[in-house]
């Protein structure tokens, strides 16, 4: 264990400070009390790599700036340890108990209902931002307060409240939230696993900083805290190891900010910004470069989860979109099926996407490929199309990589919008036609 330790040590003191022996300590104490062999992919080994990350999460947050970290119980008590050593134990300010519903599975043990989420200031016990929230009152405290004319008819003997109900903004928000999570199935999610509720980071957002202030998420995923963020008028970073989150995010954003974002305004670092990275990309990483085009065109739900390898049955992505069938039918709901090619393209596997497109029920099938293959994907498409009153449109296309990096869409009725997170009726969008 010594060796091991050192090694541990070895890898947090390159942050340097005064912790890194504690936190080594702390990972080494989680090897023994859950008797982990060495070289697994551990709890300690994710302990560590949480240590690793929080380090520089101090050095850019300001003194007085608040830091939440959401876990779940299995590895809370271990991160609180974690976050006691480098944000320091006294300036720990809520464990935050996010508790939900869902179907339940039956064990031998109470359902697991709930996440927990720590809040800690940096360098000071108090933050500098604090913006008092509040909930629902209690039925028995709402009887206990009378209307104002009660208030006006107030006699000696009674208790005069302080407040009128009327008046009362509520009671003081406490440590347990109920807010529910996001469904598999539910049509609000965008395709990523781990995506968090839009009220609960806006509930964040809003207690601990202002309008203008600065908002970092250092594991972004599909952008709930940017979209929660640009909501609330506060600037945003957002960050994050997959190609696919960036243009997720970037599509998200524009579609829910319609009118006060442009492409323009949102700078991506580190995913292909011209043709030579996209080719780049594409040759070292085709799962990477697949990811990164779905982001970027769209494809919010996934056949398979963003991040996880496997066969995908020729489905890369999904777009939603609704066909307006009329004003007693309304909008229909549906979806054409993204398929990506960061290489060479056959006549085959463009005849596939039909097939695919028909064995999924899908309305339409867009085929992504370098545009010196759109020839061969013009040669075999099927030429057949569907129409709604918006217009007239191709069942196969062919959609350049070339074109995605001019900010181009495909070919498609208008997109089923999404506000807050939720699907929403585009019908809205033929109010003029």
């Amino acid at each position: 264990m010594g060796g091991e330790r050192e090694r541990t040590v070895g890898q947090i003191e390159k942050f340097r400070g005064g912790v890194a022996r504690g936190l080594a300590d702390i990972v080494s104490l989680t090897q023994t009390i859950t008797r982990e062999k060495r070289n697994t992919n551990s709890l300690s080994a994710y302990i560590l790599n949480m240590a690793i990350r929080l380090l520089p999460m101090k050095r850019v947050l300001k003194d007085g700036g608040s830091i939440f970290l959401h876990c779940d119980p299995t590895a809370s008590h271990y991160l609180k340890l974690v976050m006691d050593a480098i944000f320091e134990y006294p300036n720990f300010q809520n464990e935050i108990i996010w508790s939900y519903k869902r179907w339940p599975a039956k064990q031998n043990r109470f359902q697991r209902m709930h996440d927990v989420i720590f809040w800690y200031t940096n360098n000071v016990d108090k933050p500098e931002t604090w913006n008092q929230l509040y909930g629902e009152l209690a039925e028995s405290t709402k009887k206990t307060w009378g209307t104002k004319q009660q208030v006006a008819d107030f006699s000696e003997g009674y208790r005069k409240p302080s407040q009128t109900d009327e008046e009362s903004p509520g009671a003081p928000m406490r440590d347990v939230w109920n807010i529910g999570i996001i469904a598999p199935i539910a049509k609000e999610r965008l395709g990523y696993p781990t995506q968090k509720p839009l009220k609960l980071m806006k509930r964040i957002i809003e207690a601990c900083s202002n309008k203008g202030d600065l908002i970092l998420d250092p594991f972004c995923g599909c952008g709930t805290t940017a979209h929660a963020a640009e909501e609330l008028n506060r600037r945003w970073i957002g960050v994050d190891v997959s190609k696919f989150s960036t243009g997720l995010i970037k599509e998200r954003l524009l579609n829910n900010f319609q009118h006060s974002l442009k492409a323009t305004d949102i700078e991506i670092i580190g995913a292909p910004n011209n043709l030579k990275e996209a080719q780049a990309l594409a040759d070292k990483d085709k799962f990477e470069f697949e990811k990164w085009v779905c982001g970027e065109i769209g494809a919010h739900g996934m056949f398979h989860d963003p991040g996880e390898k496997g066969a995908d049955g020729g489905v890369d992505g999904v777009i939603e979109f609704g066909l307006f069938e009329g004003w007693e039918k309304g909008v229909e709901k549906s979806y054409a099926i993204v398929q990506v090619k960061g290489g060479h393209v056959t006549a085959d596997s463009v005849r596939a996407l039909y097939a695919t497109v028909k064995r999924f029920n899908a309305k339409a099938g867009i085929f992504v490929c370098f545009d010196r293959y759109m020839r061969t994907v013009e040669n075999n498409r099927i030429k057949c199309t569907y129409e709604d009153m918006s217009g007239t449109y191709p069942v196969i296309q062919g959609f350049s990589v070339e074109s995605l990096l001019n900010n181009e869409k495909p070919q498609l009725p208008p997109l089923v919008a999404r506000e807050g997170g939720k699907m929403k009726d585009t019908s809205d969008l033929f109010a003029n036609h």
